[in-house]
């Protein structure tokens, strides 16, 4: 697909930054380690501050969605990554679990304006809406993946508050960039795609398909906390092939990094897929591969939890530029800043509080069980994958017989 410039270069601007938001907020995961032993403090207090981030990313979203569909997207996300850069400097600063809990906060409402507004931003400007997602979910996988053993070098080889200092510099700078971007530019990348111009007129008709996306995006929301946040510590603690005397912080966020790449093909190809074949379909299938791909993180250990950790990450990430297809296919174009605001606000929000009950969980039955309960949540996930696809299959008949007749 060739892309028109205005196109190529938002979408390439918006893909940078998901690198960038996922970095940063993963950067917390893979510092935990060296974070604990500096304060004090166990894995259930860490996990409650990651909840406290986790809560004010979601909430954040909500009344940003608002603004996504009255204010410039490139304004609104150049203060966001400015913010950004602002709030890791707190971070870097703090020196109790109180500060760091504030500087996380402020951290998390930074990162809560992207993704309604990015979301929405590519939604009205690529020419086929999957390939579009794809490419902004690549960006944020490509962070998910690189950004572990990025911040684990950081950290090995200074500190976990240089790491947060180091990441404050390409948020200013993306952030100035995304000022510069001429106001209005996203709207004038001459003929409108075509997924635009049969966007739905009304909610009413796919109500309840939303609602059904909403629901599991919920449950990927507690599925993604809980394993950006422990699966780090997991990794380090029972794969050892032969690496003992290797930092723990950089052992965490280097087999991290190897099986989170694997979401990067993952999210291409969810994205290119959704283009050609049934979204809702897909949802189904990669949701119910994730219950057996949990399972083995689990239960296995060294070479094998890291080869089901990959396998893990390339299911979980393929469903995300399918859903984030699936919310722009049943919303209005005038509204879809607002119904991705309210998307993420029930993904993020909700799903922040499996850092606090998982990392109960894993003080008090052993991290490995971090991942059974996820496994559960995608057992739940999988099953309420099976509604949205027969409500699809009903639509496309219904469509065929109005066609006909």
């Amino acid at each position: 697909m060739a892309m028109m410039s205005v196109e190529k270069r938002g979408i390439t601007y918006a893909s940078i930054f998901h690198a960038l938001i996922h970095v940063v907020e993963l950067a917390y995961g893979v510092v935990l380690i060296a974070i604990a032993d500096e304060l004090g403090v166990t894995l259930l207090v860490l996990g409650v501050l990651a909840n406290v981030f986790g809560l004010a990313y979601g909430i954040t979203a909500l009344p940003i969605g608002v603004l996504a569909d009255r204010i410039s997207a490139t304004r609104l996300l150049g203060f966001s990554s400015l913010m950004i850069g602002v709030a890791a400097v707190v971070v870097s600063l703090a020196q109790g679990t109180i500060a760091l809990g504030v500087g996380l906060c402020v951290l998390g409402v930074a990162l809560g304006v992207f993704h309604p507004v990015a979301n929405a931003f590519v939604s009205r400007i690529a020419t086929k809406m999957g390939l579009g997602f794809a490419y902004l979910g690549i960006g944020g996988n490509l962070g998910i993946a690189v950004g572990p053993i990025v911040i684990g070098a950081i950290a090995a080889g200074t500190s976990w508050r240089t790491a947060y200092l180091v990441l404050a510099v390409p948020c200013v700078i993306l952030g100035l960039l995304f000022l510069r971007f001429r106001e209005g530019s996203e709207a004038s990348s001459g003929n409108a795609p075509k997924h635009l111009e049969t966007a739905p007129t009304s909610l009413r008709e796919f109500l309840a398909p939303l609602v059904l996306v909403v629901v599991l995006g919920v449950l990927n929301g507690l599925i993604y906390r809980g394993v950006v946040t422990f699966l780090p510590t997991h990794l380090s603690m029972n794969v050892q092939l032969g690496l003992a005397g290797i930092d723990p912080v950089m052992l965490a966020g280097s087999f991290a990094t190897f099986a989170l790449l694997f979401g990067v093909v993952g999210q291409f190809i969810g994205g290119w897929l959704c283009d050609r074949w049934s979204s809702e379909g897909i949802v189904l299938l990669a949701t119910a591969i994730t219950v057996p791909a949990l399972m083995l993180v689990w239960g296995m250990g060294d070479a094998l939890l890291l080869a089901s950790a990959a396998f893990f990450a390339f299911f979980h990430f393929m469903t995300q530029p399918v859903f984030n297809a699936l919310v722009s296919a049943y919303t209005p174009v005038l509204l879809r800043g607002r119904m991705f605001g309210f998307y993420f606000f029930t993904n993020i929000a909700i799903g922040s509080f499996s850092a606090t009950g998982l990392g109960y969980i894993a003080d008090t039955r052993g991290i490995e069980m971090v991942f059974l309960v996820c496994a559960a949540f995608a057992l739940a996930a999988a099953g309420l994958s099976v509604p949205l696809v027969i409500w699809a299959r009903k639509r496309k008949r219904h469509s065929q017989v109005v066609g006909i007749e």
